[in-house]
């Protein structure tokens, strides 16, 4: 039992380290991260579209035709290879996209903060607010969007930084303690073994 969580926490260990790397990689060189990202993506989707291709061709010509495969296998190829190809072009358009989608979701938010301002007690007042901010940072992204971009994948990386620290602090903490929790683990059993036979 000791031997192996030893080695998960190891393995633990090891894994935080390469993403405390990649959340330093972020924070350090975010539009490169996100092009990389980007080609990983692509190549997924190309994978994808392949395995699909193949299941398609594999079932039976009697269910080919209620089967969506070779659609999706087409649409996940032509994706993947428009960001492998375009990974650039397509890393500036997140942050319009999604500063878009913010803008529209807050909008929604507003019209339901009107629609209960005369219920009582329904906290419309926080709601109109939060949407008016989240509009706000909507439109800052929008129309910042490389600046925008590099700050959310700085503090993404920062995050990640974080948590794989307190990760393999605790990762260390277990592992220090195992022998000792082992050891207890011993003598609990001795002491319940001794009191049943009488000792």
């Amino acid at each position: 039992m000791e031997k192996y969580i030893r080695k998960l926490g190891r393995n633990s260990i090891i894994l935080s380290i390469v993403l405390l790397v990649f959340g330093l990689f972020m924070f350090t060189r975010p539009i490169s991260t996100i092009n990389v990202l980007m080609i990983v993506f692509g190549v997924i989707l190309v994978l994808d579209g392949l395995v699909h291709l193949v299941s398609y061709f594999s079932i039976k010509n009697d269910y080919r035709f209620f089967s969506s495969e070779l659609v999706q296998a087409i649409i996940y190829i032509i994706l993947g290879f428009v960001l492998m190809i375009n990974y650039y072009n397509v890393s500036y358009l997140l942050p319009i996209i999604l500063g878009i989608w913010i803008i529209v979701d807050s909008i929604f938010k507003l019209q339901i903060s009107m629609n209960i301002r005369d219920i009582y007690d329904s906290h419309w007042g926080v709601l109109l607010a939060m949407s008016i901010l989240t509009g706000l940072f909507g439109m800052v992204i929008l129309f910042n969007p490389v600046s925008s971009l590099e700050l959310l994948t700085r503090v993404c990386g920062a995050i990640l930084m974080i948590v794989e620290l307190i990760s393999i602090f605790e990762d260390i903490s277990i592992i220090s303690r195992v022998g000792k929790f082992e050891k207890i683990e011993k003598e609990i059993k001795k002491e319940y073994t001794n009191a049943k036979s009488g000792k």
